[in-house]
């Protein structure tokens, strides 16, 4: 292992560098990652890991511990690949040799693809913008591009290939230059603040109409008095009660005329 002399200070940096997430098995970028984040946290072990001076400086790495550590980060299909490693572990005897390279040298062979530009192509072409802001879809497209070999033509019509609708349609009737990749990204940033800015415009006004109507809606009376007919005039004839001519000429025998 490489000399870790005047890179790293035990006490110090055991607080400086993060620790890596475990890695379950993703094949190519989430490997190389992996790797790349565990080699200065465990250089920033200390003693725990690796051979120091008087001043706790890191001199170079204990490759038994080193494998140790990572192995212990391995989960899901890559504690799989790590188990009989682990076995040999038990066993008190130290796997990939005890040497910190052959371990990388394996884990390579498994994990991180041969041809870097197919894992970039792969991933490129699954990429869309989704829910993403441009700029967050545009860090992640780049981070890819770079190790695809695409002409900058090519690496244009992909990133347009894959935005949103809402800033395709907005883009068809810009008069900003956008023949580059790099000015595409820009205008389309500055199109997609628009979108949403006008997105929670709307939103707001949807939420103040519901209140107006609702403030307005007519309030239902609390108590209201039932209609109550007039009383009945106990001395008027009861014509209403008579149901044939004879009921009517018995209740009028008797009566003169213009009583």
């Amino acid at each position: 292992m490489a000399q870790l002399a005047n890179s790293t200070t035990g006490a110090n940096s055991l607080k400086a560098v993060q620790k890596p997430s475990p890695f379950k098995g993703e094949q190519g970028g989430e490997a190389r990652r992996f790797l790349a984040a565990f080699t200065p946290w465990a250089m920033s072990q200390g003693s725990t890991l690796n051979h120091v001076d008087a001043t706790g400086n890191a001199i170079s790495a204990r490759d038994d511990q080193w494998i140790r550590a990572v192995l212990s980060f391995m989960q899901d299909s890559a504690a799989l690949w790590a188990t009989p490693a682990m076995e040999e572990i038990m066993q008190g005897t130290t796997p990939f040799k005890g040497l910190w390279t052959e371990f990388r040298t394996q884990f390579k062979a498994r994990f991180e693809t041969v041809d870097e530009a197919v894992d970039a192509k792969e991933h490129l072409r699954t990429l869309w913008q989704g829910s993403m802001t441009v700029p967050e879809y545009a860090a992640r497209f780049n981070e890819l591009s770079t190790r695809t070999g695409y002409s900058k033509a090519d690496l244009r019509d992909r990133f347009y290939e894959h935005l949103a609708d809402s800033i395709k349609d907005e883009l068809v009737h810009t008069a900003r230059p956008i023949a580059s990749l790099e000015d595409l990204i820009t205008v389309s940033s500055d199109i997609d603040v628009r979108v949403r800015q006008r997105r929670a415009e709307r939103d707001r006004q949807r939420g103040r109409t519901t209140t107006t109507t609702t403030a307005a809606k007519p309030a239902v009376p609390l108590h209201t008095t039932p209609f109550t007919p007039p009383a009945r005039d106990p001395n008027a004839m009861d014509i209403d009660a008579t149901r044939t001519r004879e009921e009517f000429n018995r209740l009028m025998r008797g009566k003169c005329y213009g009583c």
